[in-house]
């Protein structure tokens, strides 16, 4: 078997029955797997996947989806590892779309692109600033693509890697704890350790826009957490702060004439400030914790 597909999901039952359903309608040919690993849903995400006909890992104890990616890939028979989220979308010919890009040679790791659905005067502001994958933005003003093909990080909503390269690299860092982060830093070991990843926007997978001012706050504040988790774990800080200074940059750019742009520019305010507190909050917490180990 050439693919596994491997999905996290948590309290997903809105959502993940139109993943799975276009997972049904792949016209790819030969045989893939689907893996759902639940990271202790409260609501009836484990009854859709029971009745789906795909694997279901149920845990019974919250530990995050780098742990649960890394659960379902263990378990995978697939030689190529495909991840995608619980409320993703895809095409039918997306597992075909990732054989293509696979079959140059040249990678055995790909980064698909995400396009975001329409949604209100919030959600799309809230795509508008990058978010996630490059949100409405698009991918390449949020993340450098090089003249070749090749970029610099990984987003787990659509991306596939060499299972033995993954696994290779200890899979993804569990010490983040949210969505977010740990992606990023898995491109940047793949990178130190040699491997290239290609950026193929034929490989789409759809994604809804975030629509809740409060929902979007939270979820920032969490991806400043993960920036402390990875901004400690790599060398090279000056390169990251650069490119989001360019990616701040192309947000103002491209989105100064749309009529949402007060809003737009707001939401990029709070976003800035939602993950600087998130930050802070992580790294007293990591002070207070090593004072109290002393």
């Amino acid at each position: 078997m050439k693919f596994s597909i491997i999905i996290p999901a948590c309290n997903a039952e809105s959502t993940i029955p139109d993943l799975l359903d276009s997972l049904s309608k792949q016209r790819y040919v030969e045989d893939f797997e689907v893996i759902v690993v639940d990271d202790c849903s409260s609501d009836a995400t484990v009854e859709i996947c029971s009745g789906s006909g795909c694997t279901l890992i149920a845990r019974t104890r919250n530990r995050g989806p780098a742990n649960c990616r890394n659960v379902g890939a263990a378990r995978a028979i697939g030689e190529y590892l495909i991840f995608t989220d619980s409320d993703c979308v895809v095409p039918s010919d997306w597992i075909e779309s990732f054989e293509r890009a696979l079959s140059l040679g040249d990678s055995d790791v790909i980064m698909g692109k995400l396009v975001l659905l329409p949604s209100t005067v919030v959600g799309d502001s809230i795509s508008a600033l990058g978010f996630p994958a490059g949100g409405s933005l698009g991918f390449e003003k949020v993340w450098r693509v090089s003249e070749e093909g090749y970029t610099r990080t990984l987003s787990s909503c659509n991306c596939a890697i060499k299972k033995d390269i993954f696994f290779g690299l200890g899979g993804f860092d569990e010490s983040f704890p949210y969505a977010g982060g740990e992606d990023t830093f898995l491109a940047h070991t793949l990178l130190e350790s040699g491997h290239r990843i290609r950026y193929c926007p034929e490989v789409i997978a759809y994604h809804p826009a975030r629509k809740s001012v409060g929902e979007f706050i939270r979820w920032q504040f969490k991806r400043g957490i993960s920036s402390l988790i990875f901004a400690r774990k790599i060398s090279r800080k000056k390169e990251f702060v650069s490119l989001r200074l360019w990616s701040t940059k192309n947000v103002i750019k491209y989105n100064f004439r749309d009529k949402k742009f007060p809003l737009i520019f707001l939401l990029l305010g709070l976003s800035f400030a939602a993950q600087m507190s998130g930050f802070l909050f992580a790294k007293y917490k990591l002070k207070k914790a090593g004072a109290c180990e002393s």
